[in-house]
């Protein structure tokens, strides 16, 4: 599978626009500095992130349909593992939970696990 991490996300505080990033180390809880949210993670493609503007921490250059078929999939990005764990009911995307906590860039391949 060829995806790329096109961006990455934090959002400090509720209310206030997300700060892009080169890297990020994500840690059990998620992306450091972003505020504490229910999912630890949430990615979504880069087609659904211009169209609606969730607040996704990890854009990835991949088709939406694709990245939806992730749930229930391990997949490393950079240093940092993820089960993919759901679709939000509210918008697009994926949400993911931390396995191995690690760094994450700007351009780094992700890698789906395999049995």
């Amino acid at each position: 599978m060829n995806a790329t991490v096109s961006s990455l996300y934090i959002y400090p505080d509720s209310d206030s626009p997300g700060q892009e990033l080169d890297s990020v180390d994500v840690t059990p809880s998620g992306p450091e500095g972003n505020r504490s949210k229910k999912h630890a993670v949430h990615l979504v493609s880069v087609d659904d992130y211009v169209a609606t503007h969730p607040k996704a921490n990890i854009v990835l250059d991949m088709d939406a349909s694709v990245l939806a078929r992730l749930v229930g999939e391990v997949v490393r990005l950079g240093d940092c593992t993820l089960r993919v764990t759901q679709s939000p009911s509210q918008c697009a995307g994926v949400y993911a939970e931390v396995v191995t906590p690690g760094s994450i860039a700007v351009d780094d391949e992700l890698q789906v696990a395999t049995a």
